[in-house]
């Protein structure tokens, strides 16, 4: 997802032209691989006469097969090749390639292509190439793509992407129509107080195993997980948290489930704005949270990034191990955000994008900033872990600078915690959600 958000982000900036496509029927075209027999019964009324026994050797794909979509995706891969397009190390779903009609890179989600180019006539060589070997739909200008709505904004150089169809559906299906909306997805006090069950409780009687069983929670935090990683980041730690409770639910979770469906209901028309700025500067903020989980006492972090002030890329997870310290919680933040620098580093750099000089990751922490770049403080750090200390590296080989930011301008801060309406309002614009 990071991919297509970078990618319309780099189209809004350049002014770039973004189109779609897709491919009818596209596992027919791959063809099986002669060590890969696979046989098929004839089907009804299509027997050969004489040889109603027999059966059919297949030679190209079909839909239900197990290898159908690896079988296209190698055959979509061999003519992307020939047609002088490079796949990107960095996301082997995206493709570039730099002609004298000008700069194309296209996204391939199984059968549907996201084309952005720099110029129609590029556009439009491509899709005649794809229409020499497959047939295609050509649905013109992207505006729905992958479940996200499109909307392209020229003259000021933004694209909105939103998911209401999907947030309408979500409240429709859970119940939630005549629901009064509310202005946060969490309440501070009701993120402490969502815990694992405990050995101690009593057990829960038949009536109540019995109604929760009913509960579709895990359908309904599916659905959220979507909007949180597609063009939700808003809500992105209150949902990170109610999956750590899949297998062990209860009525406090589910209605926290609810919760952010009012709140989605009411903040429906909220869209990702991407690009704006053509400079395409790259910028991370990171965060965490000290030992807040009441069940393990492990940290929360989170980061998010942006180009040209439009945040794309965004995470909200507990951390793998337990810390010390804020210094130490921050520390860890600094170095998971950092694994995601050089990951899209490599990306703007594999599309030419990439600025010559260092990343800049923003943290609120005095202490991690100077652990980071200085780790003079042995004594006190001698015990983490050493790939956490990988972003020393990155910042001895100058992919990265880290600065510190104070914690109320922090945007990581969202991605942590449940903050208080002021504060979550305050920092909900900087994500890029209009």
């Amino acid at each position: 997802m990071e991919s297509v958000h970078l990618l319309l982000n780099i189209a809004a900036a350049k002014d770039w032209d973004v189109q779609q496509i897709d491919v009818k029927t596209a596992f027919l075209y791959g063809l099986l691989p002669p060590n890969e027999a696979q046989y098929l019964e004839q089907p009804e009324s299509f027997a050969e006469p004489g040889k109603e026994d027999w059966v059919w050797c297949l030679q190209c794909g079909l839909y239900g097969m197990k290898q159908s979509s690896r079988i296209w995706n190698k055959t979509m891969h061999k003519a992307m090749l020939n047609w002088a397009f490079q796949r990107l190390h960095a996301d082997p779903c995206v493709y570039y390639r730099v002609s004298s009609l000008g700069v194309v890179l296209s996204a391939v989600h199984v059968d549907d292509f996201l084309i952005v180019s720099s110029s129609p006539d590029a556009s439009r060589a491509f899709k005649e190439e794809l229409k020499s070997l497959w047939t295609i739909s050509d649905l013109g200008e992207a505006c729905f793509c992958i479940g996200i709505a499109i909307s392209c904004n020229r003259p000021d150089r933004t694209i909105s992407i939103s998911q209401i169809t999907l947030i309408d559906r979500v409240v429709l299906q859970f119940g939630q129509a005549d629901a009064d909306p509310i202005s946060t997805p969490m309440d501070p006090s009701v993120a402490r107080s969502l815990t694992r069950p405990s050995p101690s409780d009593p057990p829960l009687s038949a009536a109540d195993t019995h109604d929760l069983a009913r509960l579709p929670y895990r359908s309904l935090v599916g659905s959220l997980m979507y909007l949180a990683v597609g063009t939700c980041p808003n809500i992105s730690f209150a949902v990170t948290q109610l999956c750590q409770f899949l297998d062990c639910y209860c009525c406090a979770h589910w209605n926290a489930a609810i919760c952010i469906v009012r709140y989605l209901k009411g903040t429906r028309l909220l869209a990702l704005t991407l690009g704006g700025d053509p400079n395409l500067e790259l910028v991370g903020f990171s965060d965490s949270s000290y030992a807040d989980c009441p069940d393990t006492a492990r940290s929360t972090m989170g980061y998010c990034f942006s180009v040209g002030g439009a945040v794309f890329s965004w995470s909200s997870h507990c951390q793998k191990t337990i810390t010390n310290s804020f210094c130490e919680a921050e520390y860890v933040a600094l170095s998971e955000a950092s694994h995601e620098v050089l990951w899209l580093r490599q990306f703007l750099c594999e599309v030419q994008f990439l600025k010559p000089h260092p990343t800049i990751l923003l943290c609120d922490n005095n202490g991690a900033k100077s652990l980071s770049s200085d780790p003079t403080h042995h004594s006190h750090s001698k015990h983490i872990d050493v790939h956490h200390h990988f972003v020393h590296e990155c910042i001895e080989d100058g992919s990265i600078t880290v600065w510190r930011i104070p914690g109320h301008d922090n945007v990581a801060n969202i991605f942590t915690k449940a903050l208080p309406r002021p504060d979550f309002m305050c920092l909900r614009p900087y994500l890029g959600l209009w």
